[in-house]
């Protein structure tokens, strides 16, 4: 879908877009069940089918920690919520293509508990949803990881001083 940065931004920014909500369980991710990917992946094109922006945002519900993943039709690297900055990197009356963006929010991913990827220059085809689905799952155990070390770097702290 073409649209000007303008019209990308001032939609966004008043929460113009579609906003689908789904839940998915560790075990789902941690499987690589394709339901919730291939869900969104419905949706998104239905949703740019309409020329409307679309965000679809994949809750896992039991994990032992808020984990989220936002999968958008961006312009650029970065999250609607950074919608603003986009001026950065094009002029406001230019026209672009969306692009599909996964982005992860998590407290205990890295430092900045967030990372974005490119997953589609245009159609998410089917190798491009198991790369998503494999970056989803990555995330959520690098999380889980840190999640579980987050005591033992708790203690070197306090034995430094």
């Amino acid at each position: 879908m073409k649209i000007k940065i303008a019209d990308f931004i001032e939609n966004v920014q008043e929460e113009k877009f579609k906003q689908t909500k789904l839940d998915i369980s560790k075990d789902d991710l941690l499987q690589e069940d394709l339901w919730a990917i291939n869900t969104a992946k419905e949706q998104m094109e239905k949703d740019l089918a309409a020329n409307e922006l679309s965000q679809i945002i994949i809750h896992v519900a039991d994990a032992e920690f808020p984990i989220d993943y936002y999968l958008e039709s961006g312009v650029i690297n970065l999250p609607f919520a950074d919608a603003k900055k986009v001026t950065h990197f094009f002029d406001d009356d230019a026209e672009v293509e969306t692009k599909v963006y996964l982005s992860t929010n998590c407290d205990y991913l890295n430092a900045s508990k967030f990372h974005i990827d490119l997953i589609s220059e245009n159609e998410f085809k089917n190798d491009e949803i198991k790369a998503a689905l494999a970056i989803m799952k990555s995330n959520y155990e690098t999380s889980l990881e840190n999640f579980n070390h987050k005591d033992d770097e708790e203690e070197e702290k306090k034995e430094e001083k």
